[in-house]
């Protein structure tokens, strides 16, 4: 028998004291996205021209049931409802058991393609937050639509076999193991059970290897990665799921400390892929789950919170992680809130392809870059997502501010490799092609940057002074977009291929 909802809050409050007000603010502003006429959230701006959202509408429902207050648990029902209604029901179908991004999305044909036609990773995303709902709220559901979330989630479970989530594909691989273990041992499936501790027991021999993932150091992934390993640790009732959770989970939280400034509120690169370059301008499901182990303190979230906020969709999944509660140990937590010092961190992503990550954190100043080795593969995320990849970014206080950022970064599509020392030197290794098409590109954001302070050795920017060793026979141009500087290093001798050579040094004031 379930814990009445009472019992339940209580329970997270001893956890994580911070964990009743995240859920009802994002609760509560979600309320205002409501749309009763469809039971389901209108979109925001982000997700333009789409009108209602489909997968966040689950995860206000966990926000719902959570809250308990008048009329919620009528709202939630709705919204559960209207939630089944957009699942695809296509056996043999490459989208059978994924749901509609949006209400009036089409049924794909035999020809669909993925992330153009449906979204395979609704599945993990949806079924996961169904089966939290069972776990802590059952009692508060109608009996008829608990049967309906049983067949929805063998729906769920069969297409994620036939697609064959690749160990890997880390945040949806954790969520996949764990869905279906989760429904193997409530329906009764004991092939079910297997298939999920086969995939825990691969993703973690992958982790195994280096200690860490192979979708390395994404502020919107790794959100991801804490709830599905904190489903693994929390509610699984297989030890080989409860077991390597446990490890993986407190290991990811040393790692993002090692990484984190509580007091410029932004986690060192590089990133595998991010959404944006300032964790306090845009909502990042890192920056959410620790607002959870801060109690709010030092969150690298928007100040306004999630009205207005870029990815603001993102504040949705609020819900779902302060039910599950954040464990990292007492130092991590401490070290989220108070600066512990200068420091080098060094991290071998994967040993094959080649991948190293270095960064710097100083007081003032962050620092990171990935050297690929010049791999032609280095990692399924950093081919496919190229825009959002991010191998060279650092960031420096903002002259005047308690807490405000500036930052620059290799320009997404960049061929550059790159590595930053011991005492904070970036060296980078740019790999032209067979023309002179493909430029060194940086782009910084530090507004009020005049053209004149902008040479090919030095850049006087607000708050930092950048020393440049550039390659002979170049020179910098300078273009801007907003408030974005662009400065490219073109060759202005004859175009060749093969590697040229940079060393940045930064002095912050």
């Amino acid at each position: 028998m379930n814990a009445p909802p009472s019992a339940r809050a209580a329970h997270q409050r001893e956890l994580v004291p911070n964990a009743g007000l995240s859920s009802a603010t994002a609760t509560d502003w979600m309320d205002t996205l409501w749309d009763p006429d469809a039971a389901l959230l209108r979109a925001t701006p982000s997700l333009a021209p789409h009108t209602h959202m489909v997968r966040e509408t689950i995860w206000y429902a966990v926000g719902l049931l959570s809250r308990g207050g008048a009329d919620d648990r009528t709202r939630a029902v709705e919204a559960v409802e209207s939630v089944l209604a957009n699942q695809f029901s296509q056996p043999g179908q490459v989208a059978h058991g994924t749901w509609r991004r949006w209400p009036g999305e089409p049924d794909p044909g035999p020809d669909a393609a993925e992330w153009r036609d449906y979204d395979p990773n609704w599945r993990e995303f949806i079924g996961t937050a169904l089966l939290l709902i069972l776990h802590e709220f059952e009692d508060d559901l109608p009996a008829a639509l608990v049967t309906k979330i049983d067949h929805a989630l063998a729906l769920a479970t069969a297409g994620s076999r036939q697609r064959g989530v690749s160990a890997g594909y880390t945040n949806i691989a954790l969520m996949a193991a764990y869905l279906y273990d989760g429904v193997g041992r409530r329906q009764d499936r004991p092939e079910l059970c297997t298939a999920g501790e086969a995939l825990a027991t691969e993703v973690h021999a992958l982790w195994a290897r280096t200690g860490t993932f192979p979708e390395f150091n994404s502020p919107t992934y790794y959100g991801v990665d804490l709830y599905g390993l904190a489903l693994w640790r929390g509610l699984s009732a297989s030890p080989v799921l409860r077991g390597t959770g446990a490890e993986m989970e407190s290991r990811l939280w040393e790692e993002i400390a090692d990484r984190y400034h509580p007091e410029l509120r932004n986690i060192a690169g590089p990133y595998d892929r991010s959404y944006g370059m300032d964790l306090q301008r845009y909502a990042s499901l890192l920056g959410l789950w620790i607002e959870l182990v801060t109690a709010g303190a030092h969150a690298p979230l928007p100040s306004g919170g999630p009205d207005g906020a870029q990815h603001a969709h993102d504040w949705c999944f609020a819900p779902c992680f302060a039910l599950l509660a954040a464990v990292p140990t007492q130092e991590m937590s401490k070290r989220l809130t108070d600066f512990a010092g200068p420091r080098h961190v060094s991290t071998t992503v994967t040993a094959a392809p080649h991948r190293v990550a270095t960064s710097w954190i100083g007081e003032r100043l962050l620092i990171g870059a990935q050297d690929t080795g010049s791999a032609q593969e280095a990692g399924r995320f950093v081919e496919t997502w190229t825009s959002q990849y991010c191998p060279v970014a650092v960031h420096w206080k903002e002259p005047g501010t308690t807490g405000g950022v500036h930052w620059l970064r290799a320009a997404p599509g960049t061929p550059v490799d790159a590595r930053v020392d011991e005492e904070g030197v970036l060296r980078l290794v740019h790999r032209a092609g067979q023309s002179d098409d493909s430029p060194l590109r940086f782009e910084v954001c530090a507004p009020q940057t005049a053209d004149e302070h902008i040479t090919a050795t030095r850049w006087e920017l607000p708050g930092v002074t950048v020393q440049v060793a550039p390659a002979q026979g170049t020179d910098a141009v300078i273009s801007r977009s907003g408030e974005v500087l662009h400065i490219e290093y073109v060759r202005t001798d004859a175009p060749g291929d093969g590697e040229t050579r940079f060393v940045l040094r930064f002095a912050t004031h």
